[in-house]
């Protein structure tokens, strides 16, 4: 079975060596020749789509369920894989990892899949940038093994790390430090796969900035964007990392912003928290009255709000690169 430090021997083939030969060949662009950062990151966030946002969660809620214990999870997995890969993202992946849980009385143990790919920084190739969202769901009635849209959530996430990866690789972005756009399973049984990869001693630990998690941002009833607010959750250790993101809220979204903390330890930037990185957590400022029911669909989403905050999550990774 996959090990942790078969997927580090795998980030290092494919991100430090050829770090090392492209400094050593002098291929980088001179700073001169480089857009102004502000530029770069109207660019990209400007490309981010809302109709491309709208048809990838459609696209997840199609499957029927994405329910963690239900036969298809490996099916969705690969799916997502196959998504990168169609993007150009040759080093797509998934990362295994074993989960042992109770269900409704029933005892499952069972392989389950977070699935990632990555740009490799230019300067800093073995240090990571991570945005992230979860691809499962569940509903509280009725039976998720045959169907739960999981619109909001977390499609809606899951989206946003797939956009954010294709407007990058569309435009060429080169960051200094390696982005990595995880789809993380398992979420809505115990965080298990973002607890898997934060918690690695051996692969990631002290090689990850920080991570930018995706949870649910697509739920905003108002049409008028004058009156939209997001909320950006934080943790005790990334309290400076928030007021970046304010004043990157500020100036590349039509977004106000919150900070209310109440859910921070509900998703998967909570994992990043305790094993000491700095992790944000960017949710919708409305309680979702859909969440985990079979109302949780795309025709409740707004998927302009939804885009504002992707171009957050985009911009300040720009920001930060």
């Amino acid at each position: 079975m996959p090990g942790r430090m078969k997927i580090f021997n795998r980030l290092f083939c494919l991100l430090i060596l050829p770090g090392i030969i492209l400094l050593l060949t002098n291929c980088t662009k001179d700073d001169s020749e480089k857009p102004g950062k502000e530029e770069l990151i109207v660019d990209l966030t400007e490309s981010i789509d809302s109709d491309s946002l709208e048809a990838d969660v459609k696209w997840l809620q199609a499957m029927g369920t994405r329910f963690a214990l239900a036969e298809n999870h490996k099916t969705v997995a690969d799916a997502i894989k196959k998504r990168f890969l169609l993007m150009g993202y040759r080093n797509a992946a998934s990362d295994s990892f074993l989960i042992r849980k109770t269900y409704r009385n029933v005892a499952y143990e069972q392989w389950q899949y977070n699935v990632y790919a990555f740009i490799r920084g230019v300067e800093y190739p073995d240090s990571l940038c991570i945005v992230g969202g979860h691809y499962d769901n569940a509903v509280i009635a009725g039976d998720p093994f045959a169907v739960v849209p999981g619109a909001n959530d977390n499609a809606s996430g899951t989206a946003a790390v797939l956009e954010i990866a294709r407007v990058m690789k569309k435009m060429n972005f080169r960051p200094k430090s390696t982005i990595v756009f995880i789809a993380f399973g398992a979420e809505e049984l115990g965080l298990w796969g973002s607890h898997d990869f934060a918690a690695d001693p051996e692969g990631f630990s002290g090689k990850i900035r920080f991570m930018l998690n995706n949870d649910m941002i697509a739920c905003e009833p108002d049409e008028d964007s004058a009156s939209w607010y997001v909320n950006i959750i934080d943790y005790e250790n990334s309290h400076s990392l928030r007021a970046e993101a304010e004043i990157i809220c500020s100036r590349f979204t039509s977004l106000a912003f919150r900070n209310d903390n109440t859910y921070n330890k509900q998703s998967d930037s909570y994992p990043f928290f305790t094993n000491g990185y700095k992790a944000l957590f960017f949710f919708s400022d409305v309680v979702d009255p859909n969440i985990h029911t079979l109302n949780d669909v795309a025709a409740n989403c707004n998927f302009e709000y939804c885009r504002e905050i992707v171009k957050l999550s985009c911009a300040l990774l720009v920001d930060k690169n």
